[in-house]
């Protein structure tokens, strides 16, 4: 490598004084026009190849703590996609038709390997389907590479037999302007024999097949919304005998909204209607990719439901099953109307994807149904600007509520359902013209009850909170108004990211719990002259002259199925200190597994029973 020229390259960069609206909570619809300076702020980083090739142990540079230990029987192996290369693909997919065996498994995990190679290139997502229907969300390393997995037993009943799986990862290259890497994908299915859990659902209708904005048929669910269409619906045909129902959805801010938690206004709560009544929200997380904020501080360790998102939300739909057997499902990302009049940008996106999950029984159809109880509330005080001293303060807090409860009578018997959801959110920011704080806080929980026929239970108790603080300057070395044109740059910040996820899932005698605690703390900063390359704050690092970042990442969490698993505990960070070195390195990484409720030791972990064997207090370092 060209010690001499740097090329890490700024995909958003902020570069701006913003002018922005005082919206008027509730009905109020007038806009009052108030400057507020802001710092520049980079959202998105990607960086040349290092000049030293990386030779870590173990042998996966980045991947996730959270890790599911299987049981101690052989898997089947299922080779998905192997040595898959994606130069230029957009969102165009690889289909790869695959037979999986059909039988009785207590557990199927997904594992994903990338690498990336050819030169630079940013994070992309990367998305694994199967029929359509989302099955893996994730995104990439930026370099070097990634590993991670997913537990995909819940669609056991949609992996079996002949299955057309598509991949993608959205990656573009870009000779001109030094965008030439490349990522290679393995896909492998890990099925393992046993009792199948009960109750999995049967049924599998994606939501937003072939609503890709290339309006290019590529067969699976995603749909980008935008401050030009907030929302989207779908009409859905409910089988008769269904007798269960749910909704998973799959989100991503990207553009503008890549981190909408720094952004004004700060919330995106995703609203689900179900025959316009509210039905559901799904709170996003706050994701951070491999190249954001500070894409130094992720190298090699990466933020929390970055490469795998490991923390799903399923909305229980079965009340409207008293509705009938047609429905509109429409998906709304709130705020993005307000976005645009704040920033006069349409580049606040959103990817959606999900599957509506089905139970049925075509031997026991529904005769009728009533919706017995529908009570739904959401309020936003919408976003609220005042002036002080040092700037300005942007607050923002909402609250919603949703009760639904039905009965539902078939020709074999009568089930009740009960669905209860309810959640808290609010957003703080301090802003000057080169320093910001940033303060998101989601919390929510949902219990939803089904007895009669069957009995049932889905219970979650979650918690999303985000602290940053960064300052920044600036300084234009070259006319600012003739672009490109350079300006010295110097970042230093901190963020604090957390996850507290409670799920619980019964269906008879079965009973599935996951608790998972993560907290995340990064600190640190960067500096050099950046080169404006065009009109959208599209950058190139051409000098890095200070580097420091440290990233610690603890982990506890606990995985039961009737009442015995494991107990995993994570520990680790990752440090960088180098302006000609981007690898970083690992200062240490420790992580155990303790069973609980059974007297046998955990199985062995593997991820595709070859790569990364993580050994308790196990310190690994490298040489910068």
């Amino acid at each position: 490598m060209n010690k001499k020229k740097i090329i890490p390259i700024l995909s958003s960069f902020l570069f701006f004084v913003l002018v922005f609206s005082l919206v008027l909570p509730s009905t109020a619809g007038t806009i009052s026009a108030t400057i507020i300076y802001k710092p520049i702020f980079p959202l998105n980083m990607t960086i040349s190849k290092s000049v030293m090739p990386f030779t870590q142990d173990p042998a996966f540079y980045s991947f996730e703590a959270y890790h599911i230990v299987p049981p101690n029987v052989n898997p089947i192996v299922v080779t998905i996609a192997k040595n898959l290369i994606f130069n230029d693909t957009g969102l165009k997919p690889y289909y790869e038709r695959v037979y999986i065996p059909p039988g009785n498994y207590s557990l199927e995990i997904l594992n994903v390997t990338i690498r990336e190679f050819n030169g630079t290139q940013y994070d992309r997502c990367a998305y694994v389907y199967a029929n359509g229907i989302p099955i893996f969300w994730g995104s990439t390393q930026e370099i070097n590479n990634s590993t991670a997995e997913a537990d995909v037993t819940l669609f056991e009943n949609l992996l079996q037999g002949n299955v057309t799986f598509e991949l993608v990862i959205q990656n573009y290259y870009d000779a001109k302007i030094g965008i030439t890497g490349l990522y290679e994908m393995n896909v492998t299915l890990y099925l393992y024999p046993g009792q199948k859990p009960q109750g999995l659902p049967n049924g599998f209708i994606p939501i937003f097949v072939n609503a890709t904005c290339e309006h290019i048929c590529y067969n699976y669910s995603y749909v980008i919304l935008y401050p030009g269409m907030p929302a989207r619906t779908q009409e859905i045909q409910i089988p008769n005998g269904t007798y269960r129902m749910m909704a998973l959805i799959y989100e991503k801010g990207g553009g503008n909204d890549e981190f909408w938690y720094a952004c004004e206004p700060a919330t995106r709560p995703i609203l689900v209607y179900y025959d316009n009544m509210l039905a559901g929200v799904v709170n996003p997380y706050e994701t951070i990719y491999t190249g954001g904020i500070d894409l130094f501080y992720w190298k090699p360790l990466t933020s929390i439901n970055t490469l795998s998102f490991h923390s799903p939300y399923i909305i229980d739909l079965t009340p409207f099953l008293a509705l009938g057997n047609e429905a509109n499902i429409t998906v709304c990302v709130y705020n993005l109307i307000t976005a645009y009049e704040i920033t006069q940008s349409m580049a606040h996106d959103w990817d959606i994807a999900g599957v509506i999950l089905l139970w049925v029984n075509e031997s026991n159809p529904m005769i009728c149904g009533k919706l017995n109880v529908a009570k739904h509330e959401f309020i936003d005080s919408g976003p609220m600007f005042f002036p002080v001293f040092f700037g300005e303060c942007y607050l923002e807090d909402g609250h919603y509520y949703l009760d639904y409860s039905a009965e539902l009578k078939f020709e074999h018997g009568i089930e009740n359902s009960q669905v209860i959801q309810k959640g808290f959110y609010c957003a703080r920011q301090k802003l000057s013209f080169v320093y910001e704080y940033a303060f998101l806080d989601e919390k929510f929980m949902e219990k939803a009850v089904e007895s009669g026929m069957y009995n049932a239970t889905l219970c979650y108790d979650v918690n999303y909170p985000i602290t940053l603080n960064f300052d920044t300057v600036a300084v234009p070395i070259t006319n600012p108004h003739v672009i490109p044109f350079n300006l010295t740059y110097e970042q230093n910040g901190t963020i604090s990211l957390g996850l507290d996820y409670y799920m619980k899932w019964t269906f008879g005698d079965y009973c599935h719990e996951v608790n998972t605690t993560e907290s995340l703390y990064s600190v640190g900063g960067f500096g050099g002259i950046i080169e404006i390359i065009n009109s959208y704050g599209g950058a190139v690092l051409v000098k890095l002259s200070s580097n420091y970042a440290m990233t610690i990442k603890n982990l506890t969490s606990t995985w039961l199925v009737n009442g015995e698993g494991f107990k995993e505990t994570f520990s680790a960070e990752g440090l960088q200190n180098s302006t000609v070195n981007f690898n970083g390195y690992y200062v240490y990484v420790k992580e155990s597994f303790s069973s609980i409720g059974s007297s046998d030791p955990p199985a062995q972990y593997n991820i595709a029973n070859e790569i990364i064997q993580i050994i308790n207090n196990k310190i690994l370092e490298l040489e910068i």
